[in-house]
Formats: structure tokens, sequence, C-alpha cells
């Protein structure tokens, strides 16, 4: 299933009008549509964020995978193609909310290295702290 076609159903389930969502998106009925259709591929993050909010999904529903907060995260080893990596970077609230990135301006390539640094730097971080003891001096 597309994320459009999650879009619609969701939408619909939910009772949405197409125009309630255009409305508060800031969009055409034309572009829900197109969202729907998936003529528009590429939601930007922004829109992304709030259909998300809007129709009371987190992005992982929404692209697809199934949330569930019992489970253990796992992060990936690396990314390998822009719809896994951009599912990250929005999972990534940290991210969100320090920003001076913008996804919409980025190509596949682009956002597939900047998921795959953000991973590199994790790792890095986490090897640094790994064995730290209470009290040991870093």
């Amino acid at each position: 299933m597309t994320i459009g076609e999650r879009i619609k159903n969701i939408r619909k389930a939910k009772k949405i009008s197409v125009e309630f969502l255009a409305k508060e998106l800031g969009v055409s009925k034309t572009t829900i549509y197109r969202y729907e259709d998936s003529t528009i591929e590429k939601i930007p993050v922004k829109i992304f964020d709030r259909l998300c909010i809007l129709l009371d999904v987190t992005p992982a529903e929404l692209m697809g995978n199934k949330s569930t907060h019992s489970e253990k995260t796992e992060l990936p080893t690396e990314f390998r193609n822009a719809r896994d990596a951009m599912e990250f970077i929005l999972k990534t609230p940290t991210l969100a909310a320090y920003g001076g990135y913008n996804p919409d301006n980025m190509s596949d390539e682009t956002i597939v290295d900047f998921a795959n640094e953000i991973l590199q730097q994790l790792k890095l971080v986490s090897y640094k702290y790994k064995n730290i003891s209470p009290g040991d001096d870093i």
C-alpha cells in the first residue's frame, strides 16, 4: 500500500473531508487528491508533520510501519533508500527540534547521506560513553 492510499484510507475511516484537510494544511483540494493518488510522492515535511497530527497517526504509521511503543527500537546499520532515510529523520524528534535542514530542498541521495551521517554520529557518541562509570572523567 502506498502512502497516498494510507492517507486516503485513514482520512475516510476517521470521516475527515478533503476540504477540511486542504484548509488545515493550507493547500488545495487538488493537492490532497494528488497526495492520495501518489501523483505527489514527496510531501513537504511541514505538511507531512501536520498531516500526521490531523490524521492522529505517527509518521511511521503513515509511512506504513506499525508503531508499537513496547518494542525495543533498533537502529539500522545503514540506509540505502530515501524512503527509509526520511522515515528515520521524521521519527527523530531531536532532529526536528534542532532544525537547520530542509528535506524539501534535498535530493533522495542527499536525504540518504544525511540519515547515514546521523547514524554514524550516534554510533560515535555511543562508543564514547559506552563504558563510562559514574565518576569517570571523560
